[in-house]
């Protein structure tokens, strides 16, 4: 395998500031740093994105040698689907029903306040999974939601659990981590 000089300079600065940001962020958390939380998943993106270049640059190589290059090929597939996923949930999800009850929640529950101080704002990049089921009569649901949350005081990652049940036409909170 060639060496990473022989890397094009996209896929060397994808790899290189993604890894600086994912370390930034884990930093920030352990050092109670209260900036740029959001570096941790802009710099997890930038990553995949430099490993599906490395990828690209693999295949090449074995283009070059006349040999296959699949599992590079399905590497990339998988990548550019995760890529996708996040990318979509993190324009539909600030959007939803569930969210906006999940940040009400979080900007009036008293524990957490106390915690981290008056809610000031949320991070940019929120992630999780929402899944709604409707039928003619009735609509049920369930959501988990990962946000930073930024508070006067100090930055804190939760998680929060969001349901819609059959007799109840709002969705409610369950729990917060």
């Amino acid at each position: 395998m060639k060496t990473f000089k022989q890397f094009n300079t996209f896929t060397k600065t994808m790899l290189i500031a993604g890894l600086l940001l994912v370390v930034y962020g884990y930093s920030c958390r352990l050092f109670r740093i209260y900036f740029f939380w959001e570096s941790k998943s802009a710099g997890w993106m930038l990553f995949f994105i430099g490993i599906i270049g490395f990828l690209f640059y693999c295949i090449k190589i074995k283009k070059t040698e006349k040999k296959k290059a699949i599992p590079e090929k399905i590497g990339i597939g998988i990548l550019c689907f995760i890529l996708f996923v996040q990318l979509l949930l993190m324009i539909v999800l600030p959007f939803t029903d569930a969210y906006n009850v999940a940040k009400i929640y979080i900007e009036k529950d008293a524990d957490l306040r106390s915690e981290i101080g008056t809610v000031t704002g949320f991070g940019l990049i929120s992630t999780g999974e929402i899944e709604e089921v409707s039928d003619m009569k009735t609509e049920v649901g369930s959501a988990t939601i990962s946000l930073t949350v930024k508070g006067d005081k100090k930055f804190k990652d939760i998680t929060i659990y969001v349901i819609k049940e059959m007799d109840s036409p709002d969705w409610k909170v369950e729990e917060m981590e």
